[in-house]
């Protein structure tokens, strides 16, 4: 049976090597993107349930970028507004985030949100990856959380 899996992630270059990722790892996984909070949270309210698991960034622009549309103000817990929402709807699909960054607004750290999330969120999240462009550490990371669900 093939996996579905909903990636929402608006750097471009990060979404590339984490759908390389899957596809590699999970021959025949059905990866669908969503690069914005709203275009997210669209998913999320339409087919929320019907994904195997979730990739999601902790922050990300308002709206999907184009020729037209630079993307709106940066939303820098955006990941967790989803989240909340998901527990909201009642939208139980499995979530891994996956962040390149160890610090966001007002001082909020990486570890803060996990044990946040774990707290918040125990029935959905999964745990944390912290991505790096520099190195592939985070791969194994992912990989473990991933086999957990998939």
């Amino acid at each position: 049976m093939e996996s579905k899996v909903l990636i929402i992630e608006d750097n471009t270059a990060k979404l590339e090597r984490l759908k390389c990722f899957c596809e590699k790892q999970y021959p025949g996984i059905q990866i669908t993107e969503r690069p914005s909070y709203i275009s997210a949270q669209r998913e999320v309210v339409q087919n929320g349930n019907a994904y195997d698991l979730i990739l999601l960034d902790v922050s990300m622009t308002n709206y999907d970028t184009s020729e037209e549309e630079n993307g709106g103000q940066p939303k820098p817990l955006a990941g967790m507004s989803i989240l909340r929402f998901m527990l909201l709807a009642k939208i139980v699909t499995p979530v891994i985030v996956v962040t390149m960054y160890e610090n966001f607004v007002d001082g909020v750290k990486i570890k803060q949100l996990d044990r946040n999330f774990k707290t918040q969120y125990p029935d959905i999240y999964e745990g944390y990856v912290y991505y790096s462009h520099k190195n592939n550490d985070w791969k194994k990371s992912l990989k473990n959380l991933m086999d957990n669900v998939l």
